[in-house]
């Protein structure tokens, strides 16, 4: 059984308050007091339960961080930013996957709200604004990594994803690309705004463009990808589109991936652009133009919100202003 407060405070020769004191308040105790204490510590290898004593103080130094895909690498990043910020901060970081569940991203913030950690950093699936809001209510507060309503209690943190899909049209139709498919999941708010974006590349440039050909994938997985991709190589040559642009980079790859097997060509047959701009898009045989999305950054600015709604829960939220797209251009577009 571990050491408790009571035996440490039996081997030192003093009381049990007084080794509370040691723990929390060292500063009140004189250095016999506080070296009894901690060679008592040491020889019974005591470990404070934080947990407990957070649970006895209602509340705890502990924030969470909900994915929508933990699988993701994009989302690797973003969750790095946030683990960064939370440890400088003293603050604890507990993780949950909602794996683009919806029952399970309200199971996620059920079950941290029951853990009663302080604040809540959030990618979610579906509009979880009033569930946020409830919470903020009493005394959890939240940030959202994405677009929401108007709240005056719920924080974001954007990212240009219109602006993204616009600049990635735009570098396609300069090439000359005309028949363009977009491969995403238009449900999601993040890859619609890509589609939107494209569109209105489209229709600034005013060119004979076709049609955009929209393949709605589920997960944005590089299996998606790869499906997508054997479907397109199995079409006439005639039929295929001259060009994609695929809502993230792992749909990207798959794509790739069997375009190349099939002996299609990237780019002379098919120009391909992909979304984040994750390690692997340029790792990958043919390397992938992207528009990057600074997962780390967009992860430290979360955390940052947080922790300031935190610190002064008084003061108002700042206006959101999003983090602009980049444009990575490589080899899947324009060739060596």
């Amino acid at each position: 059984m571990p050491a408790s407060v009571k035996d440490v405070a039996a081997l030192a020769g003093v009381s049990s308050s007084t080794v509370s004191n040691y723990l929390n308040h060292p500063h009140v105790l004189g250095e016999t007091s506080a070296a009894k204490v901690r060679d008592a510590i040491a020889q019974l290898g005591y470990v404070p339960n934080e947990s407990a004593r957070q649970l006895r103080a209602g509340s705890s130094k502990a924030l969470a961080l909900i994915l929508l895909d933990a699988w993701l690498p994009y989302f690797h990043e973003l969750s790095r930013g946030v683990e960064d910020v939370a440890r400088e901060g003293g603050w604890s970081l507990f993780f949950s996957n909602s794996n683009r569940d919806a029952d399970v991203e309200r199971g996620n913030i059920d079950m941290f709200e029951a853990h009663r950690v302080q604040g809540i950093v959030i990618y979610p699936l579906e509009d979880v604004v009033p569930r946020l809001e409830q919470l903020a209510d009493r005394g959890i507060r939240s940030v959202v990594v994405g677009p929401i309503p108007p709240s005056t209690t719920v924080a974001s943190v954007l990212f240009d994803d219109r602006g993204g899909g616009r600049l990635a049209g735009e570098h396609l139709l300069s090439l000359g690309r005309r028949r363009i498919a977009f491969v995403g999941t238009p449900s999601v708010s993040q890859s619609n705004d890509r589609l939107q974006g494209l569109r209105d590349a489209v229709t600034a440039a005013d060119a004979a463009t076709e049609a955009i050909d929209v393949i709605d994938v589920p997960h944005l997985t590089t299996e998606d990808g790869l499906d997508v991709g054997a479907r397109i190589a199995e079409m006439p040559a005639a039929e295929r589109p001259d060009a994609i642009f695929a809502a993230n980079d792992m749909v990207a790859i798959g794509v790739l991936t069997q375009l190349l097997r099939h002996g299609i060509r990237v780019p002379e047959d098919i120009a391909l652009v992909g979304f984040d701009d994750v390690a692997q898009a340029h790792q990958t045989v043919v390397p992938l133009t992207s528009v990057r999305q600074p997962g780390y950054e967009i992860g430290r600015a979360a955390g940052s919100a947080l922790i300031r709604q935190l610190t002064d829960p008084a003061a108002d939220l700042p206006a959101p202003t999003p983090f602009a797209a980049e444009l990575i251009v490589r080899e899947s577009t324009v060739g060596r």
